[in-house]
């Protein structure tokens, strides 16, 4: 078995999440890359940027590769598989970066079931990715193994069954977005306060910062809680305002409902 420094790996799809990976890989040694996406400037930038090889067409990024990770758009991916179908040979690898979309789509759509569906998420774009994989019933034990190694170029990695993807997508995939909303309304509540919205940003995301170094110590959530809150002083009167208003209830019906629409993405591409 080659190891991933040797193994050639194809992207079909130049995006963001695209050139996350790619700049991870680059930063572990692997030179192999090739890359196709239908804008000439973003390959282009890729190329003079990581080195990358651009081609033509996914037919190409399918000829040249062991490894071909699909990294476009859920709206894109059906075209994508029309490109690839005929000339995928099962001694090709298929990753599948395209949120929504499922294995049983992917393997009904290529003709192949050595696939392993990925959903990473934004914090990829600086090393600190977390990454959830699942692979179809004819993926090889080895497909995992390098799905895993190429992901861990970008943060931490969790197999996962399949069943459980939409809710990761709502938990890992929409969190950023969910944990940005909450920094950027502690910032907004200390600039009320008086404090200038630069000093607030930085106060805000430095205490964002400890806080997870904490719970990654070991400590649980509920223990950091309490090491916080003093009785009767200003811990305690902002989590009685925060519980009073129903924010832990709001959260989680904002995971849940991410979850549905996860969910309601893939049977929307797959006419289901």
């Amino acid at each position: 078995m080659k190891s991933m420094v040797d193994m050639k790996t194809g992207f079909a799809g130049g995006g963001k999440m695209a050139e996350a990976i790619i700049k991870g890989l680059r930063n572990s040694g692997v030179g192999n890359i090739i890359v196709y996406d239908p804008s000439a400037e973003r390959l282009k930038y890729l190329k003079k940027s990581y080195g990358v090889r651009t081609v033509k067409s996914n037919l190409d990024v399918l000829k040249l590769a062991e490894i071909i990770v699909l990294a476009v758009k859920p709206a894109d991916i059906k075209n994508v598989c029309k490109d690839i179908k005929e000339n995928l040979t099962r001694d090709k690898l298929v990753i599948s970066i395209a949120a929504g979309i499922t294995l049983a789509f992917l393997r009904y759509n290529l003709g192949t079931d050595r696939i392993v569906r990925v959903m990473p998420n934004a914090p990829a774009f600086v090393g600190e990715g977390m990454t959830v994989i699942a692979s179809s019933p004819g993926t090889k034990k080895r497909d995992i193994a390098v799905t895993g190694k190429i992901f861990s170029q970008v943060g931490d990695v969790l197999v996962l069954d399949e069943k459980n993807i939409d809710a990761v997508t709502a938990l890992s995939g929409s969190g950023p977005a969910f944990i940005s909303l909450f920094i950027e309304a502690l910032v907004d509540g200390a600039v009320r306060m008086g404090i200038a919205r630069d000093d607030a940003s930085r106060l805000a995301i430095k205490t964002a910062e400890g806080t997870l170094a904490l719970l990654n110590s070991g400590i649980t959530t509920s223990r950091l809680r309490d090491m916080v809150t003093s009785p009767a002083g200003t811990t305690a009167e902002g989590l009685y305002v925060m519980e009073r208003e129903g924010f832990k209830g709001l959260v989680i019906e904002a995971v849940e409902e991410a979850c549905e629409k996860a969910s309601d993405i893939a049977h929307q591409v797959s006419g289901g």
